[in-house]
């Protein structure tokens, strides 16, 4: 019992100590009580792993066991929830470029219904990584765009990550196809153009005329 409580006391100190300044401390010890209480053995293993400077094999410890709540078809789905969450919070604080526990994180989320803790982590994902493209995917066009119809957010995101070096073309089709689902035509018809004059790939550019005929259909 004394070793677990050093060791929560010094994890406690190095996660708070490495984590940046604007995180809200309270989340960090909440995720410290949770592990503490609710499964003290997987406690003491990241407190020594976290003491010792293993970050990493800490982070990779908590997402299997993420993973493996997830697979706990027996327990409802809030229940999951209240396991996988705070691993995943402190994930996100010990090992911040952790891209999978991001990614597969929100996908873990949205399908257990929490789809407004899956933004938040992706956006904790994209902050500490704005080159991982695929968190910016999961969040403005897979929730945003597709399931939740915020068409305005999606926009902004899309727009946001299109000023980033190196961004995958994709990106643009689904800039293009944002603007159309908000009703803005005539932007929905420029970036679809846009796609058209930067693309060689005939299936692409087959797709943009569709698009573009289809918008002038509307107006």
């Amino acid at each position: 019992m004394v070793v677990l409580l050093i060791s929560l006391f010094f994890a406690k100190y190095l996660l708070e100590f490495n984590i940046k300044k604007d995180v809200p401390q309270s989340s960090l010890r909440q995720v410290t009580s949770y592990l503490s209480e609710n499964d003290p053995e997987q406690a003491i293993f990241v407190a020594l792993a976290v003491t010792f400077g293993f970050k990493e094999v800490a982070s990779d410890f908590l997402f299997i066991q993420a993973i493996q709540h997830f697979g706990d078809w027996k327990q409802k789905p809030e229940k999951r929830f209240e396991k996988i969450y705070p691993l995943l919070q402190t994930i996100s604080y010990t090992s911040v470029h952790f891209v999978p526990a991001y990614s597969f994180g929100a996908l873990v989320l949205v399908e257990l219904g929490y789809p407004d803790e899956a933004i938040k982590l992706l956006n904790t994902g994209i902050a500490n990584n704005p080159r991982a493209f695929e968190l910016w995917l999961y969040r403005d066009f897979t929730i945003r765009l597709f399931r939740n119809k915020e068409y305005k957010k999606a926009i902004e995101g899309m727009e946001t990550a299109l000023k980033i070096k190196d961004y995958p073309p994709a990106l643009e089709r689904i800039l293009a196809y944002a603007y159309e689902k908000d009703g803005q035509i005539g932007k929905a018809i420029g970036q679809w153009q846009r796609v058209y004059n930067s693309t060689e790939d005939p299936a692409i550019k087959e797709i943009c005329l569709r698009h573009i005929k289809n918008l002038n259909e509307r107006r």
